[in-house]
C-alpha cells in the first residue's frame, strides 16, 4: 500500500439497476507512528513533509494543535499568513481538478500550460508571504508581507481565473444567483469548466446521483476528544460518524446556503450539477477571501478549549473538506497524533458516495460514466478504483 492509501469503489449491477456498493478508503494511519516522540516544535514541519498532499492546510491543523497542547497561542500575523497559504492550496488543489480532470469528464484535452501559470503563482505567492519558512513554526517570528507584491500576484491569479475559469472576475460569477443566468453562461462560453456544466444539461444528467446530505456541522471539542481518547479511536477515525450518521465535508457542504446552489438543489437535488457547480463556487468565494484579507492582514486564531490538559485540536477547511487533527503531548514531545481526515467522511461505506451511487440506472458504460463523475465531483485527496460487475 502506498504512503498515502487509496479508495477503492466496487459496484454489482442487475439489469439497469446497481444492486450493490461497496466504498472502501484505504487510507494507512500513519499519524502516529511517525510523530510519536517527536518535538513539539517540529511536529507541523513532519506533518507537511509527510502529509505532502495539502501540506498547508496538513501543517496548519498540526501547528494550531501543538500550540493549543502547550497553551502557547500564535500571534495574528502567523494566522493571517497561514490563512492566506492554506487559501491560495485551496484554489491550487481545486484548479488542479478542473484544468487537468474535468476536461476528460466531457472528451476534452486537458490544460497543462494552464496548470503550470497556477503552479508559478503558487510559489511566488508562497515565496512572498513565507520565505522564511516560519509560519507554520511554533513560536516562529512571522512578518506581513509586503502587500504591494501580494497584490500583484492576487490580480495576476484574479485575471487567470477571468480569463480561462470563469469569462468574468470571480466575484461577478459568484454573485451570479440565478439558474437561468447561470446555464445560459454554461452554454455560450467556450472554456473547459463550463462545457463540462453543459454537458450535463445536453446529456440530461443533471440531477445524475442526487442523494439526501448531511452536511457535517462543527463539532463539539468534548465529543470530539472523546472519541479519539477511546479505545474505539481507531475504527472512528477510518469510519467516523456523528451520532452513528455518516456527513457529509465537500465544497457543497460548505456552499449549500448560496442562492444558486439553493435553486439547483431544489430543481435537481444535489446531484452532478449541483455538485460541480459547488466547486465553481466555492474557488470564486476562496479568492474573493483571499483578495479581502489583503486590505488587513491579521488573522484571528481560532480559540478552542481542549477537553484535556496538553491535548490540542486543530481544524481547517481544506480544500476537499474538514481536516481535523489531535496531539497529546508529555514533556513537549508528542505522545499522541491522530488525524481525521475529509476522505473518511465523503468516502464513508455508508456515506453520501454509496447513496448516489446506488441510485443510478442504466447500461453499463453509462452507469460507469456517471459513477467517474460522481467520485470526481467529490473528490478523493487520494486515487480511486472503480470495479464493476454484473450480477
Amino acid at each position: 500500500m502506498s504512503l498515502e492509501g487509496n479508495v477503492s469503489i466496487s459496484m454489482q449491477l442487475t439489469g439497469q439497476s446497481v444492486q450493490q456498493v461497496v466504498v472502501n478508503s484505504q487510507r494507512p494511519l500513519l499519524a502516529q507512528a511517525l510523530l510519536a516522540g517527536a518535538s513539539a516544535k517540529d511536529a507541523p514541519q513532519k506533518v507537511g513533509l509527510v502529509f505532502s498532499l495539502c501540506a498547508k492546510s496538513q501543517a496548519s491543523a498540526s501547528v494550531y494543535a501543538i500550540e493549543q497542547a502547550s497553551k502557547n497561542g500564535a500571534s495574528k500575523n502567523a494566522c493571517g499568513v497561514r490563512a492566506q497559504l492554506v487559501r491560495m492550496e485551496i484554489i491550487r488543489e481545486h484548479l488542479w481538478r478542473i484544468c487537468l480532470d474535468w476536461p476528460a469528464l466531457h472528451g476534452a484535452q486537458a490544460e497543462n500550460a494552464l496548470m503550470k501559470q497556477v503552479l508559478i503563482l503558487d510559489k511566488e505567492w508562497e515565496a512572498c508571504l513565507d520565505a522564511d519558512k516560519q509560519a507554520f513554526v511554533q513560536d516562529g517570528e512571522v512578518n506581513p508581507p509586503l502587500k504591494s507584491k501580494a497584490s500583484s500576484i492576487a490580480m495576476k491569479l484574479g485575471t487567470l481565473l477571468k480569463e480561462h475559469i470563469f469569462y468574468m472576475p470571480p466575484k461577478a460569477f459568484y454573485a451570479c444567483k440565478g439558474a437561468e443566468e447561470y446555464l445560459l453562461w454554461a452554454q455560450y462560453t467556450q472554456m473547459n469548466a463550463p462545457q463540462l456544466i453543459h454537458s450535463l444539461v445536453q446529456r440530461g444528467w443533471r440531477n445524475v446521483g442526487a442523494a439526501e446530505v448531511v452536511a457535517l456541522p462543527e463539532l463539539d471539542v468534548a465529543w470530539l476528544d472523546k472519541q479519539l481518547a477511546s479505545d474505539a479511536a481507531e475504527a472512528f477515525m477510518k469510519q467516523p460518524t456523528l451520532d452513528g450518521e455518516p456527513c457529509e465535508s465537500t465544497p457543497y457542504a460548505r456552499q449549500q446556503d448560496h442562492p444558486l446552489l439553493q435553486e439547483l438543489s431544489a430543481k435537481d437535488g444535489v446531484g452532478l450539477l449541483t455538485r460541480f457547480t459547488a466547486v465553481l463556487l466555492e474557488l470564486a468565494a476562496t479568492y474573493l477571501d483571499l483578495e479581502k484579507a489583503l486590505m488587513k492582514f491579521e488573522s484571528t486564531c481560532d480559540v478552542v478549549t481542549s477537553a484535556e490538559e496538553h491535548t490540542g485540536f486543530g481544524s481547517v477547511e481544506a480544500a476537499r473538506g474538514r481536516l481535523i487533527h489531535r496531539v497529546v503531548l508529555e514533556d513537549n514531545k508528542v505522545k499522541t497524533y491522530q488525524i481525521v481526515a475529509p476522505t473518511e467522511w465523503n468516502f464513508h461505506p455508508e456515506g453520501v458516495l454509496k447513496k448516489a451511487l446506488m441510485s443510478l440506472k442504466g447500461d453499463a458504460e453509462v452507469i460507469e460514466q456517471q459513477a467517474k463523475l460522481l467520485i470526481h465531483a467529490m473528490d478523493p485527496c487520494v486515487k480511486f478504483n472503480l470495479e464493476i460487475s454484473h450480477a
